[in-house]
């Protein structure tokens, strides 16, 4: 009864904040259009999968959900503009999203203020951690990765880094994790930042072929950018092993730079373990609707995942502060991608880390890394 009263509740709010509705309104901000868009393209169709389900067998507590999307192009002024659209004026429950770091850090203040929880299925950035008490995230935080990526320079015995990086809350966050636990004996040898965007490189590129280095890592906001790092760096004939993190999980990087990132090494979250029954059901459900996806099936899982703990959520506590309260307390969700729960911070824990490799265009899974 509670239930149903909280449900009632929300509507009847919402109906007299001037949001007429007969359902429940969700946001989802993402990068729709632009570089990045394969990222957005997965996540909002996983999204709308999770959707889907829930109103399939009946909606909240028999209210229907309505999912509302907004092209937030990866990056922060077009974030904030679709996150007050979202909750000033479509009066949503909550927003899944940002994709792009630098999207969910410009949607958490506006989100904060109106008291609209938010969960990023794929956003990575430390600073997140911080954002604000009602922003969740499903995926990894960056500050993770440094660790996990001293480790393999160790293991590799490289000690001269290289690193581009896109002067972008994503790619900086990267950059200060990796200087942060770089490991004893092992030093960044070339250094450099490029306004968000940049796709020729080839004057850095030919000041660093005159440079001793082992590894390179490509780290750029966008799996085309990662691509026009990795072309240019073959190009000059420089043969170092190169190394990236999530934007470079992408199965249409293997497709627009097939031959120059032979061999290179996104560091992200695992595969998508189709042995799994549920997580075959939702691959197949997502192949029938969407075909194969553009970056990682995964990303569409976390989307998933995301949306069906969110919905869970409102169904026990309705909106606002309550359901902020609800998240905070989840024990153990069981999703598509894992088992999982929130910290203190809104920061997931229970979704680890991988290493993978690009092999004749494709991604291989090589090694599992838990994370704390």
């Amino acid at each position: 009864m509670k239930k149903a009263l909280s449900l009632l509740s929300l509507i009847f709010a919402l109906s007299a904040c001037g949001a007429k509705t007969e359902t429940i309104r969700i946001g989802y901000i993402g990068p729709l259009t632009g570089d990045a868009v394969s990222y957005g393209v997965d996540t909002l169709n996983g999204a709308k999968i999770a959707v889907d389900e829930v109103n399939a067998a009946g909606g909240v507590n028999g209210v229907k959900v309505e999912l509302i999307a907004e092209d937030s192009k990866c990056n922060g002024a077009d974030s904030a503009s679709a996150t007050q659209k979202l909750v000033n004026v479509d009066k949503v429950v909550a927003i899944i999203g940002g994709q792009c770091s630098s999207e969910t850090l410009a949607a958490a203040p506006i989100a904060e203020a109106g008291k609209v929880v938010v969960i990023s299925p794929i956003s990575s950035s430390p600073d997140i951690t911080t954002a604000g008490d009602y922003i969740f995230r499903v995926y990894p935080s960056d500050a993770l990765k440094g660790k996990a990526l001293a480790a393999y320079f160790l293991k590799a015995n490289f000690t001269k880094v290289a690193i581009i990086s896109e002067n972008t809350d994503f790619c900086q966050g990267i950059r200060s994790s990796v200087k942060k636990d770089l490991p004893p004996g092992v030093k960044i040898v070339f250094d450099e930042n490029v306004d968000p965007g940049t796709k020729d490189y080839r004057t850095l590129m030919t000041r660093l072929k005159d440079i001793d280095f082992d590894v390179f890592i490509t780290n750029g906001q966008s799996d085309a950018t990662v691509a026009e790092m990795a072309k240019q760096l073959r190009a000059l004939g420089m043969k170092q092993q190169m190394v990236g993190t999530d934007t470079a999980d992408s199965a249409t990087l293997g497709q627009i730079a097939k031959e120059a990132v032979e061999g290179l090494k996104p560091l992200s979250v695992p595969m998508l373990s189709e042995a799994d029954v549920a997580a075959a059901d939702f691959a197949k459900t997502f192949r029938d609707r969407h075909g194969e996806p553009k970056a990682t099936m995964f990303f569409a899982a976390l989307a998933h995942d995301a949306t069906r703990v969110l919905l869970q959520e409102i169904g026990k506590a309705g909106s606002g502060e309550a359901l902020k309260d609800a998240l905070y307390a989840v024990k153990d969700f069981t999703g598509i991608a894992g088992t999982f729960h929130f910290d203190a911070n809104g920061d997931v824990v229970g979704i680890p880390l991988a290493m993978k490799e690009f092999v004749n265009g494709m991604l291989r899974q090589s090694e599992i890394i838990p994370v704390e």
